[in-house]
């Protein structure tokens, strides 16, 4: 909604989205983990986030490996047969690892038919709920990786290698022209990152207790945003950008 006096371009600040502020436009990316006027109203030290140092431009190009695509949803798809480059397999990026965290089971949805782009793969349990992950094309699942039975945390911990999902094969190749190579999946996990820590912020705004939510023994702020949020509250966000 626009707002008197800022430019259409401009971002405003949480605190001046929340009604706390009269004027203040945000110049730091929402990056509001490191701000200092976020961190006087909260009464804390600005604290240096993973996700910052894990996406930030110019960054080990590594994060977003460029002998594969990626999907929307993050996750990623690598071809990986010699034949016709049909068979491939199927993962989380680093964006996506990073702000699920951690992983305490993986369930696998896979009929004996052919997925349509978007069907079920695989459900998560991050212990507050199940994430469901979709395919990012029309494909068969020839494959699931079974590291993952023993220890799921691989997931979120070597996403690019042992923690592979599944190996499929395309219906089509034609459908790959639809999914983003390493430069483009970087920029949109960049854009993702801000949407992410913006909705945070408004979310612990809203919260009466997100001013001074803090721990009973020593007055820290909580570090773990499924605490701070509550578990429904993060699973909504993980749903809107995961999938």
């Amino acid at each position: 909604m626009a707002r008197p006096g800022v430019p259409d371009s401009a971002e405003p600040c949480v605190w001046m989205s929340a009604g706390l502020l009269t004027y203040k436009l945000c110049d730091r990316d929402f990056d509001c983990e490191r701000c200092p006027l976020d961190a006087g109203l909260r009464g804390r030290k600005p604290r240096r986030p993973h996700l910052e140092a894990l996406l930030a431009p110019g960054r080990d190009a590594r994060i977003f490996p460029d002998d594969r695509l990626y999907s929307d949803g993050h996750s990623w798809v690598q071809a990986i047969g010699k034949e016709d480059g049909r068979l491939l397999r199927f993962g989380l990026d680093a964006f996506a690892a990073a702000i699920i965290g951690r992983c305490g089971e993986v369930s696998w949805y896979t009929p004996e038919r052919a997925l349509r782009q978007g069907e079920t793969i695989c459900r998560i349990d991050l212990g507050l709920g199940s994430l469901s992950l979709g395919a990012p094309l029309q494909c068969e699942v020839v494959d699931r990786n079974r590291t993952l039975q023993e220890e799921p945390g691989r997931l979120v911990t070597d996403p690019y290698a042992e923690g592979w999902i599944v190996q499929m094969i395309a219906a089509d190749l034609s459908s790959l022209d639809g999914l983003l190579p390493a430069d483009r999946a970087r920029e949109k996990a960049w854009l993702d990152l801000r949407r992410f820590r913006r909705r945070v912020a408004l979310q612990l705004l809203a919260d009466a207790g997100g001013l001074g939510r803090t721990m009973p023994d020593g007055g820290e702020l909580l570090a773990d945003l499924r605490q701070m949020l509550g578990g429904p509250g993060y699973l909504d966000l993980l749903r809107e950008l995961i999938h």
